[in-house]
């Protein structure tokens, strides 16, 4: 009798997440809300193309996999046009699909035996009290006058003193009567007066075995409503069991003995679930077309299905409810089979598509930019649909008032548009796209790098199909450049220098040196002046007063400058390394000696320059344009104004060379010989001894200008990883050169 007691009454064992509940009661409430506008339309369904009808047959087959249902969800959210328009929420909340609680533990064997015989034939049911309560149990009872009938019963095992109460429940209850405990004893009387001044309802629980003899529960119920608790009921306990049904409080309060009691509340355990966490919700949010028409095709094939229309015998119809929320343009589907989600919702897809096809309404469509730039893509679409040029919008969002551009195409026969990198060079090539169905407005938002198109559905996909060509992740080139500057200069001095300070007298003596090491305390930093081999004539008062010296010289001096720079593709680079040098433009005095000179004064940049602009083709062919220059100041020999000469090399060129491959630019050689003689007047120029009477020069100088440039293009991330890889081992090996 007290088996059930020890078990829970409500099985609150199945929870969902807050949005899934959200979603479902939101649900339940359309459904209630709603089943006149479901009737409604299915007195207008209306057939769908063939096409459309003949794929119904793959809707039988589903799986049971609620992973099929993740897979299908995460398919949805990628396909919720990533690449355009506004991020379409659809979503889908598999259910548990329960709605019963699991049964609980059954008794397994039979009552246990005793002693007691029990064999009625035709007895009256007042001495069948008599026997159980006075002879037999010897408790106190009341019967009640009114309490008639005739019991036939025979035990075919003896009873145990246990089940004799329940036992004469059993008895009463098929003669109209009940007993009830009150005071210490028992009270025999009909039904009908058993509830009435002699009970008191007792709440339900579990921890709380049942008294003996006819009782009243109150049951509250978690999730079931009452009404609907109460028709479930009727058809299976004994009349009279349920007394009140309160609406209000949502519970019931039901009548009987003990074990009727156990029996009512075990199906109310049954059916008393979280039935809203069975229940599988979908919401699907339609792009092309209008929800309510979604609604009736979607009906028509649910009940194709089972046979029939929907609501027909064997249906699919009856077990999926599909709600139209049209303030969204969305459809909410629910249905207490998890796996015929996300079969819906295939068909939601291709019911949208089809239906949006035909659609001639015009939707606004937000398009963001994942890679490009709005403007210049907004330029490209209208040298595909119009020569017209696009409204640019500087706000974030489409104000009243805006003037967009109009967009309209020429219907040109020929295949799709393929459209090559660079996008800037997009080609004007044949398309099918044929004529908008409506006007088409395109705005380029570049605050926010979006593209706002007012297009019809149809237009809108030609549109995007554009865009998804375009909107692309651009090249960017990595141009490493080694410019070298090459010094050769040949020089070549002999010949005898005379120092007279006086007249020749004794005292001289004679030195050499190797390298120009002349001790300069003597010779007052003439070392430095005549390096080589010097052999000089020093009279006593250290001075020197013949230097004989031989020097040839051939030096190289490499000037090695290796920049690099990255660049998108086809735009320019610059990169400059060097100093701003001050130069007089000008200079002004008054016709006043005394007046000041005003020097205008401009600063011009020198060192190195280098501006290149590179363009990919799909070959990877690196176009470059190229613009090098190395500059210096040196000191004017030409003028008197006390201003810097700028010397200049340039080189300007174009060249096409593959990714990864050098090329060179080179060539730029200026050359200076400068020679002369001098000594003694009439001693020099004589033949064969003149060297040892004055001095030769002869002086070489070549200058050669040599540009490297090598690029490499990035077409992604692992590109630019490995370019700076080798970057960073530059730099540690020149770290570690020093």
């Amino acid at each position: 009798m007290t088996a059930f007691r020890d078990r829970p009454l409500i099985d609150s064992g199945h929870r969902s997440g807050g949005l899934r509940r959200v979603m479902a009661l939101a649900a339940v409430l359309l459904l209630a809300g709603c089943e006149n506008l479901m009737q409604k339309y299915e007195a207008r369904v209306e057939p769908v193309n063939a096409e459309t009808v003949a794929e119904t047959e793959k809707f039988s087959d589903v799986g049971t996999d609620k992973r099929a249902i993740e897979a299908k969800e995460g398919a949805l959210a990628r396909s919720s046009d990533a690449t355009g328009g506004a991020a379409y929420q659809n979503k889908l909340f598999p259910g548990t699909g329960r709605f019963v609680a699991p049964p609980g533990k059954r008794q397994q064997g039979s009552p246990e035996a005793g002693g007691i015989s029990l064999n009625f034939e035709n007895t009256d049911i007042r001495e069948v009290v008599k026997v159980i309560l006075g002879d037999i149990l010897k408790l106190n009872y009341v019967l009640d006058p009114q309490v008639r009938g005739g019991v036939t019963m025979q035990t075919g095992r003896p009873l145990a003193t246990d089940a004799l109460l329940p036992t004469l429940e059993t008895l009463l209850r098929m003669n109209g009567a009940a007993m009830v405990r009150s005071d210490g004893s028992y009270l025999v009387l009909p039904v009908s007066k058993a509830v009435r001044g002699t009970l008191v309802p007792q709440l339900a629980d579990a921890a709380t075995p049942l008294p003996s003899g006819y009782n009243v529960e109150v049951v509250p119920l978690k999730y079931i409503a009452a009404d609907e608790m109460d028709k479930i009921l009727k058809p299976l306990v004994v009349e009279g069991s349920v007394i009140r049904v309160d609406r209000k409080r949502n519970l019931l309060l039901i009548a009987g003995t003990g074990q009727e009691l156990n029996y009512i509340l075990e199906t109310v355990r049954t059916f008393d679930v979280d039935w809203i966490a069975g229940l599988s919700v979908g919401f699907f949010e339609l792009r092309y077309s209008k929800a309510k028409d979604v609604v009736k095709d979607l009906e028509t094939i649910l009940g194709s299905v089972g046979g029939g229309k929907k609501g027909a015998d064997g249906g699919v119809g009856e077990l999926v409810r599909v709600l139209p929320i049209e303030g969204v343009n969305g459809l909410l589907v629910v249905t207490p089979r998890s796996e015929y989600l996300s079969r819906v919702a295939d068909w939601i897809e291709r019911l949208d598509r089809i239906g949006g096809a035909g659609s001639a309404e015009q939707r606004i469509y937000v398009y963001p930019v994942h890679n490009g730039d709005a403007k210049n893509l907004a330029d490209l679409l209208n040298e595909i649909f119009t020569r017209d040029r696009v409204e640019v919008k500087k706000s974030a969002s489409l104000a009243p008032g805006l003037k967009p551009k109009r967009l309209e195409s020429t219907r040109v026969k020929g295949k799709e548009p393929q459209v090559q990198r660079p996008v800037s060079e997009v080609a004007a090539t044949s398309t099918s796209f044929g004529r908008p169905a409506a006007d088409v407005r395109v705005v380029a938002d570049e605050a926010n790098n979006n593209l706002l198109i007012m297009a019809t559905a149809r237009d809108y996909e030609k549109i995007k199909n554009v865009l998804k060509d375009l909107d692309i992740v651009p090249l960017q080139v990595h141009i490493e450049a080694t410019i070298i500057e090459v010094l050769l200069s040949d020089e070549l001095e002999y010949g005898v220098q005379w120092f007279f300070k006086n007249n020749l007298n004794g005292g001289y003596k004679g030195e050499g040196k190797l390298d120009g090491t002349i001790d300069d305390s003597k010779t007052s930093g003439l070392g430095t002046i005549f390096p080589g081999f010097s052999w000089s004539l020093i009279d006593s008062a250290n001075n020197i007063r013949f230097v004989l010296n031989a020097f040839a010289g051939d030096a190289r001096v490499n000037v090695l400058s290796a920049p690099s720079v990255m660049v998108l593709d086809n735009h320019e680079a610059k990169i400059q390394v060097g100093d701003q040098v001050p130069i007089a433009t000008q200079q002004q005095q008054a016709t006043d000696t005394t007046s000041t000179v005003v020097n205008s004064i401009e600063y011009r940049d020198t060192g190195i320059t280098l501006t290149v602009k590179p363009k990919v083709n799909p070959g990877g062919l690196v176009t470059m344009e190229i613009e090098q220059e190395v500059s210096n100041a040196v000191e004017t020999e030409s003028s008197a104004l006390d201003s810097p000469t700028i010397q200049t090399r340039n080189i300007s060129s174009t060249v096409a060379v593959q990714s990864g491959q050098g090329v060179i630019l080179g060539g730029l050689i200026r050359s200076e010989n400068a020679g002369g003689k001098g000594g003694i007047p009439g001693l020099y120029d004589l033949p064969g001894i003149g060297a040892m009477f004055g001095e030769t020069t002869n002086r070489t100088k070549r200058t050669e200008l040599v540009v490297v440039l090598t690029p490499r293009v990035i077409a992604n991330e692992q590109d630019a990883k490995r370019i700076t890889e080798d970057f960073r081992a530059k730099m540690k090996g020149l770290k570690g050169s020093f």
